[in-house]
């Protein structure tokens, strides 16, 4: 889609790379009756609405004819077929107009496919979720792709890892938006699709309950992780993973691994230093199989930093207001701030931009992830943590004058795991009270 226009008001009285469609269900749209989520497009009040919205045109002295294009579970979508020399812009113009005669808050005006879209949420009583059984019917066109949600229009549309333009996504949005929700419909879709050889997660969860239900998985490289320590000892093992695929060669890893970040832009604020191993991983991984997912509240450069420019693809829920929704999408007129909450998003990729609804998923989708008896760990391969302590940054800006090695980090994390204070570490080691202090700080972080 090109070219948005969202007016929010008070009420008063594309196809493409990511709309893949598998050989059996070609040139299928999804009929909402399939999905349980409300009237049929030629029934309800969507025929009546689009009368009113062309009276406003007309009464705008816009010459135009307004039809029902779409009835799904939280907006209906209405073509504008344009009169001969009218401009689309006009239409867009009357954004807020349109939303009143509706009897709506809010009216997008999107381009799609040469099509002109009104986008007018429905009440919210009439408002229902979009149940993620019935996207399963849908089959997959290679493993790593995953049916996002169904498009405005009611096609389904997908997203798929192995492609260089959707290697790597961030889901952003406010609370309520449904990202965490999206997050879980993915790594679901991940984990029943691949066999852990093929495909490998290892999961960053700062809250340390949002991936819970992930905790078993047989694909998972290591236990789910959450205190900014063990973060950083991880994304560093990651990082060193991309020298030994880049060594090998392209497909030298035999598996793709997905690393996954929640609440990316709070991790960041907490632990500096992993800004530059995300950004190395957004940069670098696309080309070694190795891909990044995450979510935050606002997707911006200035809570992603550099990692940002390297997200081919964004996936982008409600904002707050439209002031943020520039430095959130990364471009203008995406009408970001008339998106509803509760799974209503934005793709962004390729340089087009549609609009879908996200599934919400269930404890019947969650009982059909498979279970380790023991899940795997990379103990023995992670950096000391008490060499990744002592490389995070000094509040005062040093580190200590001596240069500490392999062994003397060995050494190290044997007399703190012994019990040894900062005072003993400093002299045994000769080092710094600050940055002793600061070593087994860490330490004591990760193990207690």
């Amino acid at each position: 889609m090109k070219g948005f226009t969202c007016t929010r008001t008070t009420p008063g009285g594309g196809a493409g790379l990511f709309s893949h469609t598998c050989p059996e269900d070609q040139n299928r749209e999804v009929s909402m009756s399939d999905f349980q989520t409300g009237t049929a497009a030629t029934r309800g009040d969507g025929p009546f609405v689009a009368g009113l919205l062309q009276a406003t045109l007309t009464a705008r002295k816009v010459a135009a004819i307004v039809a029902l294009a779409w009835d799904g579970p939280q907006l209906r979508a209405f073509t504008v077929s344009l009169g001969l020399g009218e401009q689309p812009e006009r239409v867009e113009q009357l954004a807020g107009a349109l939303a009143l005669a509706a009897g709506a808050d809010a009216c997008r005006v999107a381009r799609e496919g040469g099509r002109l879209l009104l986008e007018i949420p429905k009440p919210d009583a009439e408002r229902k979720p979009l149940r993620a059984g019935r996207l399963e019917a849908f089959t997959p066109p290679t493993p790593t792709a995953i049916c996002l949600g169904i498009a405005t229009g009611g096609r389904a549309l997908w997203a798929d890892l192995a492609d260089e333009r959707s290697a790597h996504l961030v889901i952003g949005g406010t609370t309520g938006s449904g990202k965490s929700v999206l997050l879980r419909w993915l790594l679901y879709r991940l984990a029943v699709q691949n066999d852990p050889a093929a495909l490998r997660f290892v999961l960053i969860d700062p809250k340390a309950f949002e991936l819970a239900d992930f905790g078993r998985l047989p694909h998972l490289l290591h236990p789910p992780v959450a205190k900014p320590l063990e973060v950083a000892r991880v994304l560093s093992w990651v990082a060193g993973e991309l020298d030994r695929r880049a060594q090998l060669g392209r497909g030298g890893g035999g598996y793709r691994l997905v690393v996954v970040v929640e609440e990316v832009a709070d991790l960041l604020a907490t632990n500096r230093d992993v800004g530059p191993l995300l950004s190395r991983i957004a940069q670098v991984g696309r080309a070694l199989g190795v891909h990044l997912v995450a979510t935050t509240q606002q997707p911006g450069a200035r809570s992603l930093g550099d990692a940002l420019v390297n997200f081919p693809a964004r996936i982008l829920g409600r904002v707050a207001s439209a002031t943020l929704t520039f430095g959130a999408a990364g471009r203008k007129q995406t009408g970001a701030d008339c998106l509803l909450g509760r799974g209503d998003f934005l793709l962004l990729a390729a340089g087009e931009t549609t609009r879908f609804q996200a599934p919400l998923l269930d404890g019947r989708q969650l009982s059909q992830l498979p279970r380790a008896a023991t899940v795997a760990t990379l103990d023995a391969e992670l950096p000391t943590a008490v060499s990744i302590a002592d490389l995070a940054r000094d509040p005062r800006g040093g580190r200590g004058r001596r240069e500490l090695t392999p062994d003397d980090y060995g050494r190290l994390e044997a007399v703190v795991a012994g019990g040894a204070g900062a005072d003993e570490v400093r002299g045994r080691f000769g080092i710094g009270y600050e940055r002793a202090a600061r070593i087994v700080g860490g330490y004591r972080e990760v193990y207690g």
